[in-house]
C-alpha cells in the first residue's frame, strides 16, 4: 500500500497508524487511515483513486481535542478559491492549497514541527 510506505518516511512524526478502510478493486481503491502524531494530534487520511490516479482526497489535521488545525481537500465547492478544487480549511477560513496529496501534507506538517 503506497500510503503506508510514504508514512514510514515520516516515522519521526508518527506514533501509530490505524487503517480504518482499505478497499482495492480492479480500477478503484479507497483508503481511510487515522494517524496519531507524536504530539497526540491526529491526521485523518481519505483517498479515492481510479487506476492509480488520485481523484478525491481529504487530509484533516486535528488537535487531540478534535479541533481542526488544517484540513486539505478537493471537494468541488469553494469555486472562488484560485486553486479550485484544491483548498484548505484553516480555522474558519478557506484558503488556496498547493498541498494536493499525502506527501505534500506530511511534508508541511513535518516542516511545521522540525524546521
Amino acid at each position: 500500500m503506497e500510503a503506508l510506505d510514504l508514512l514510514k518516511r515520516f516515522d519521526d512524526l508518527i506514533k501509530s497508524i490505524e487503517i480504518i478502510e482499505y478497499n482495492e478493486e480492479e480500477r478503484v481503491s479507497k483508503l481511510k487511515i487515522r494517524v496519531l502524531l507524536f504530539d497526540n494530534s491526529i491526521l485523518w487520511v481519505r483517498e479515492v483513486k481510479i487506476r492509480e490516479k488520485l481523484i478525491a482526497y481529504s487530509y484533516y489535521w486535528l488537535r487531540s481535542n478534535g479541533k481542526i488545525i488544517i484540513g486539505w481537500d478537493n471537494a468541488p465547492h469553494h469555486r472562488e478559491i484560485s486553486t479550485f478544487p484544491h483548498h484548505k480549511h484553516v480555522g474558519k477560513n478557506i484558503e488556496p492549497s498547493h498541498e494536493t496529496n499525502l506527501e505534500d501534507v506530511l511534508e508541511f506538517i513535518h516542516s511545521f514541527y522540525f524546521e
